[in-house]
């Protein structure tokens, strides 16, 4: 029950299981962009999407490098450990960064603007849709609304997000966007989908020297994809026992419907909020900008939250996260993505955590 990587269903895990098949040729073509036409119904664009064979992170770098110069200036708003690392890939790769926290709230698109009006230069904002690391759902339609009234690019952080968040792409206006197959689709992992729309692949092609070096750069992709369209759509060898598992948990996603699954793992965090209310714990977020896939809880006064997790883990097999950075001792954190979300597994999650509870010391209670 952590954020993320989900438990998967069995029969994603049965699709990892059978014979690895080539990464080119007609069937496997076919499966790869298949995949790809579904996930353009998931991000909700007529854009290009890409099937990256990598980390969410690896997906991150190749949004920003791919339509970035080094020294371009780039906003990335941050509140917790997520919008940090944007901040990092885009100072490895020479950007010019400016960055303002909004604590353990959302960021919005006011304070966004504020702070563009303060960096005229700005080519590109950059946001973590769902800050995982708290549980915090971030103001993305209004953010790259701002970011379009600029003349800037938006660039969406959507790992935790999407497939489980509502989010439509072209109509927010969002210009890049990537997440991963190992959240809300509930699949495996190793592949980063990337999309990309009109302005995104203008600023790739406006002939100024991108940061992107060969495999992380969206020009690659794009390349490989238009010429070798008919047997090997990517520029190299794919994890295709991998991608053919994911088609298969996308599928499963898109006959579900993407916002019947959004409904479901609300529901599943009302559930998981209000019993953890009902035993005591404080949440870090209010409802109003709680994410719907991962809930944030402080600790109750006295408790080890270390060792919380650990009898969690040791007596009933049940793994969730706990705070990083600052937040580490201070809070845990419930994913509701995949089986996790499963109103047995929830409930079952509720019980040990009262039994913990009746088991601590009456005065730190």
């Amino acid at each position: 029950m952590i954020p993320g990587p989900v438990s998967v269903e069995d029969e994603i895990l049965e699709a990892l299981a059978r014979p690895v098949q080539a990464h080119y040729g007609d069937r496997w073509t076919a499966l790869y962009k298949r995949a790809a036409a579904g996930m353009r119904d998931v991000f909700k664009t007529a854009g290009e999407v890409h099937l990256v064979f990598g980390s969410g992170m690896a997906g991150v770098e190749m949004c920003i490098a791919s339509v970035l110069s080094p020294g371009d200036e780039v906003l990335i708003p941050t509140n917790g450990l997520f919008g940090d690392r944007m901040a990092e890939v885009a100072t490895a790769n020479r950007l010019q960064v400016h960055s303002f926290s909004a604590g353990r709230g959302a960021i919005t698109a006011a304070q966004v603007r504020d702070e563009l009006a303060a960096h005229p230069g700005v080519r590109a904002v950059c946001v973590v849709h769902h800050e995982t690391s708290i549980g915090v759902l971030n103001e993305v339609e209004g953010i790259c609304r701002a970011a379009r009234e600029h003349g800037a690019l938006a660039i969406v952080d959507g790992i935790s997000a999407i497939g489980g968040v509502p989010f439509d792409m072209d109509a927010w206006g969002a210009d890049l966007c990537v997440t991963v197959a190992n959240k809300c689709i509930g699949g495996p992992i190793g592949v980063a989908p990337v999309a990309a729309g009109p302005r995104a692949l203008a600023a790739l092609d406006d002939g100024r020297p991108k940061a992107a070096g060969w495999y992380l750069n969206l020009a690659t992709w794009r390349r490989y994809s238009e010429l070798w369209s008919g047997w090997h759509p990517h520029p190299t060898t794919m994890p295709t026992s991998v991608i053919e598992a994911f088609e298969l948990a996308l599928t499963r996603l898109l006959e579900e419907g993407v916002e019947a699954r959004c409904r479901r793992l609300a529901a599943a965090r009302d559930r998981v909020r209000e019993g953890l209310q009902e035993i005591g714990f404080e949440m870090l977020s209010p409802l109003a900008t709680a994410s719907p896939v991962t809930t944030a809880a402080y600790g109750l006064e006295g408790m080890d939250v270390a060792d919380y997790l650990g009898w969690l883990l040791s007596e009933h097999r049940i793994r969730i996260g706990g705070g990083l950075g600052e937040l580490r001792g201070r809070i845990f954190r419930v994913g509701h993505m995949g089986r996790a979300a499963e109103p047995e597994a929830i409930d079952r999650f509720l019980r040990a955590t009262a039994a913990y509870v009746e088991r601590m010391p009456p005065k730190t209670r």
